[in-house]
């Protein structure tokens, strides 16, 4: 029985772990040629592994900070899986530094506010000219719960996660009669490398976490990415502009 994305070339940046590999994983499960991109080079170790399992997919180092490689990796797209990209999982992230808003340098902010929410504007921006002339896409930008509501000590990530919220939703707007959805995924608190980070740097971190969870654990790479895949799929042909929440329900609080 063919994939949900049998013929079509998918782009997920951000790939190279996490929440981004396992996208890209399932990705390559509904039949889609992958178009992956990130800063760290463990990408080609994803894209290496989908090729042994018969995926069409290739590498190229991408910082969404930098215009020239977010337009590189989709003309290679173009020219090396024979098709602009009529998937994108929007999903390039970093969380920035745990600490008081005064406490935070500028430069630790805007590296925050650069890559998450106009990397995220440069990628759907990049993509959307091959979707238009296609007359069909869908867009899934990895927001956060922290899109929809706040946290203490992530000002940055904060502000920029509920800018990509925003963001998803005036796209979505401007390409509906297009062919096009855009939509925003709002992952709760995941066993990625992040969590990890911000557990070392903070005493407890996780403890105070898992209390505030309803169902008592963190999510895992796959919960997240499965809700991403449907959101891209044409099971939710008429969900545009949408901010899921994939949290555990944290965010029903």
């Amino acid at each position: 029985m063919p994939g949900m994305f049998e013929g079509k070339v998918a782009l997920v940046t951000g790939a190279s772990a996490g929440i981004g590999k396992a996208m890209a994983e399932a990705a390559a499960r509904e039949g889609a040629a992958l178009a992956l991109g990130d800063v760290a080079e463990a990408g080609e170790g994803v894209a290496d592994a989908l090729r042994k399992k018969g995926a069409k997919a290739f590498f190229l180092r991408t910082d969404v900070r930098k215009k020239a490689d977010v337009d590189a990796l989709v003309a290679r797209a173009k020219s090396e899986l024979g098709a602009s990209p009529t998937v994108a999982f929007v999903n390039a992230g970093i969380e920035g530094r745990l600490g008081a808003p005064w406490e935070t340098t500028e430069d630790d902010f805007t590296r925050v506010i650069d890559t998450n929410l106009i990397g995220s504007w440069r990628t759907i921006a990049a993509v959307l000219p091959g979707m238009i002339a296609a007359g069909e896409g869908a867009i899934v930008a990895t927001a956060s719960v922290a899109g929809l509501v706040g946290a203490g000590g992530l000002a940055a990530y904060v502000a920029s996660k509920h800018g990509v919220v925003g963001l998803v939703k005036s796209v979505a707007i401007d390409v509906a009669k297009s062919g096009i959805r855009v939509n925003a995924l709002c992952p709760g608190m995941i066993e990625t490398s992040m969590v990890d980070r911000l557990a070392d740097s903070a005493p407890n971190f996780r403890e105070s976490l898992l209390a505030l969870k309803p169902m008592g654990r963190l999510g895992v790479p796959s919960e997240a990415a499965e809700a991403a895949i449907w959101l891209a799929s044409p099971a939710a042909s008429f969900v545009t502009g949408h901010a899921l929440a994939v949290d555990g329900g944290y965010a029903s609080q």
